[in-house]
């Protein structure tokens, strides 16, 4: 069976897709990391814009014009109709228009959400075609870490070295991150948001790509519980694909975004708040 990469490959130049890919921006941002590598780049607090977040930034946008270069190919009718009915049911934006945020929306839309036969994602392909013609390495770096990336569940554990420490509920590993929001919170904080790591090869840190949901009234523990509920629990075996699964590519398309929309009870300019539990329905304020 063949993958829909594959066919995009084969037909990458006589189909104009290569002109819709313009990575001459990404000099100057290469330039910033290879400064942070050598020592020279000056502290990261004091730079006016993170770099990777620059790349990430970029990759994103060349990932909308290669969905929008390739809509209407037959292989992209499958990504075209899921996109179209999500965009239209929950209206992507910001609150009070939406608590479903463009970043957030943007992100699964390119990274999780799979379509065609060979459950491939607009990510995947992209990083198909950079591997088959040579993307600059950042780029292929920045691919595979927003593929490897999802939204979870985390726990503020307060501050260390002004960088904002999040800890995965489930399996305990911890981060060091920049919310590049600006919403730093504050410890025991629960936050759902999906973290990248830095594309330096020194500078040890994450980055909070989504701008935060910030769970109200409902801890570490009732999150735990949760996951056990579902059958998760970090003893059992295959748990990290498991647990890895259900929050990049649950059953139901709809299951995390309903969540929001059901959770949501605030906001300010860097986060969201929500409150409740998915599958508890009396937990979530607008829960039907």
């Amino acid at each position: 069976m063949v993958k829909i990469s594959e066919t995009v490959i084969n037909s990458y130049y006589s189909s104009k897709v290569n002109e819709s890919i313009d990575f001459s921006t990404l000099a100057p941002i290469l330039e910033m990391l290879e400064k942070i590598n050598s020592g020279s780049g000056g502290e990261l607090g004091l730079m006016e814009s993170d770099p990777s977040f620059e790349v990430y930034s970029l990759v994103q946008n060349v990932m909308s014009y290669f969905a929008e270069e390739l809509s209407l190919w037959e292989e992209f009718s499958d990504f075209n109709d899921k996109a179209e009915i999500m965009q239209e049911e929950y209206l992507p934006s910001f609150p009070p228009m939406s608590p479903i945020t463009n970043s957030y929306f943007t992100y699964w839309a390119y990274c999780d959400m799979q379509f065609g036969k060979q459950k491939e994602t607009i990510n995947t392909i992209l990083a198909d075609v950079g591997l088959a013609y040579l993307f600059d390495k950042t780029v292929m770096r920045a691919l595979t870490n927003l593929n490897s990336s999802c939204m979870r569940f985390y726990k503020h554990l307060g501050f260390k070295n002004d960088m904002i420490v999040l800890k995965d509920i489930l399996t305990g590993e911890t981060y060091s991150c920049i919310c590049i929001s600006g919403h730093k919170g504050q410890e025991h904080e629960i936050w759902y948001a999906r973290i990248v790591s830095t594309l330096d090869n020194t500078l040890n840190y994450y980055l909070v790509l989504t701008t935060p949901y910030v769970i109200l009234n409902y801890t570490e523990k009732h999150w735990i519980e949760f996951f056990q509920r579902r059958g998760i629990h970090t003893k059992k075996k295959g748990f990290n694909e498991e647990y890895h699964a259900l929050m990049k590519q649950h059953p139901d398309l709809k299951y995390w975004h309903d969540y929001i929309m059901d959770g949501y009870v605030n906001y300010t300019s860097g986060c969201i708040y929500l409150t409740g539990i998915p599958d508890i329905e009396s937990s979530k304020p607008h829960s039907s």
